[in-house]
């Protein structure tokens, strides 16, 4: 290990990850791309830097090492190589949360990571999406889990993934292109969540790389918006 490296960044250069002081562990490298995509377009529009050297997304893995499963493994190994690295103030160097869809395998891994690790805590150690990424006044986990019940009531049913809050436009100019991308379409008020076949699913994250603007991404703007006031990052 190179002397001037913490465990935190040589765990990093070992797996070939990019960390800042505070992480998003999420379930997929498209996750990432994605909301790196997103933060490019913000800055390039209005200069503001979402992620800089305070945020960055790590994907949990490729492939089978990726999903729900692959977020556990990574949030408790560098929760556990982290815990003893402090900055000059006492505070811990590095903060790694979890970032989980929310569908069945999303609440589930809820679940499991806090039998895995009972020191964890839902909306302050992982986070699942929601329609509605509320910013609540104050950072206890227990008001910001009534914040999101609250606030998402009308979509307490429906599975939501990051794709989600691409708009409508957007993603019916998609399936125009590639009709059989989509398996299943299910909505609630005034949201709609849709499977996409695996194919599907790298066909459209290639078209929002190619085609998506500044408008097409701000809602997963706003989601990073979000995590933002949840990890306590002053804007």
């Amino acid at each position: 290990m190179n002397p001037t490296m913490d465990f935190v960044q040589a765990y990093g250069q070992m797996e070939g990850l990019n960390f800042a002081f505070k992480n998003i562990i999420v379930e997929g490298t498209t996750d990432v791309q994605l909301f790196e995509l997103a933060a490019k377009k913000e800055l390039e529009i209005t200069g503001i830097d979402l992620l800089g050297n305070e945020l960055a997304f790590i994907p949990s893995g490729d492939r089978e090492r990726g999903g729900t499963n692959g977020v556990i493994r990574q949030l408790i190994t560098l929760r556990n190589i982290s815990r003893t690295l402090l900055s000059s103030n006492g505070m811990p160097k590095y903060r790694f949360v979890g970032l989980f869809d929310n569908d069945y395998a999303g609440k589930q891994a809820t679940i499991h990571a806090r039998k895995l690790d009972s020191s964890m805590i839902e909306y302050k150690d992982y986070f699942r999406i929601h329609p509605i990424m509320p910013i609540p006044g104050n950072l206890l986990p227990e008001i910001i889990k009534n914040c999101f019940e609250r606030e998402n009531i009308n979509y307490k049913n429906l599975d939501w993934e990051l794709e989600d809050y691409l708009p409508q436009a957007f993603i019916n100019a998609f399936i125009d292109e590639s009709p059989k991308s989509v398996s299943k379409t299910t909505s609630s008020v005034d949201k709609i969540h849709r499977d996409f076949t695996t194919d599907g699913k790298v066909f459209l994250h290639k078209f929002v790389h190619k085609y998506a603007d500044h408008n097409d991404l701000v809602e997963v703007i706003n989601v990073i918006k979000a995590i933002r006031a949840y990890l306590n990052i002053r804007s």
